[in-house]
């Protein structure tokens, strides 16, 4: 289990041009409020610090928390693992739970099972039914290091960090038990997703 001292920052990333959605999907409203708001929230349910990784003007005032662009851009996800961690650092934190801006179905019990699942792994990553979630992820500071080789060495996949790392994993199976895993990790990449996102969202609220 996660120890009760540990201290975990939550981060929402919302970098990335979102070729395929069009436009800036994190202030993009969504059944009623902007994209980012529902992971937001989501860290936030899960008694969690908040902060924002964010290239984008203006997000600071829209959504309520801190935020920081990539201390160096173009490098994805990735690239703004390095800006959390870096962040977390400085904040005394010794990791952080990474969510994407445009994952409005992660639900608190998920973000406190991932919390909960290790004290000792360098990273936590839930099982989907399409493979690794590393977008809804626990990194340790633990991973810095190989994060930082990966970026100079311009291997930026999320999940061949946590393979690097050794991450724990936890099953599909035990996702299901705290969370849809049809729904749970839907990404909102193309505009029909996102109405099938608010869609869930809608039915969830009312």
């Amino acid at each position: 289990m996660n120890s009760p001292a540990e201290r975990i920052f939550g981060v929402v990333l919302a970098g990335g041009r979102s070729r395929r959605f069009g436009r800036s999907k994190v202030l993009t409203p969504l059944a009623g409020a902007p994209m980012a708001s529902w992971s937001i929230r989501t860290l936030q349910a899960a008694d969690l610090p908040v902060g924002v990784v964010s290239d984008e003007e203006g997000v600071e005032v829209v959504l309520g928390v801190p935020v920081r662009p990539d201390l160096e851009a173009g490098l994805g996800p990735l690239g703004g693992l390095w800006t959390a961690l870096q962040w977390a650092l400085e904040r005394g934190d010794q990791g952080v739970l990474l969510i994407g801006c445009d994952m409005p179905l992660v639900s608190d019990r998920l973000v406190r099972t991932v919390l909960n699942w290790s004290d000792t792994a360098a990273a936590v990553v839930p099982m989907g039914s399409d493979g690794p979630e590393p977008l809804c992820a626990l990194y340790r500071l633990s991973c810095a290091p190989e994060v930082e080789r990966r970026l100079r060495s311009e291997e930026l996949s999320l999940r061949g960090l946590a393979e690097a790392v050794g991450a724990a994993s936890i099953s599909h199976e035990k996702v299901a038990e705290v969370a849809d895993p049809l729904n749970a990790f839907l990404n909102v990449n193309t505009t029909g997703e996102r109405d099938r996102a608010e869609a869930l969202l809608v039915s969830t609220l009312s």
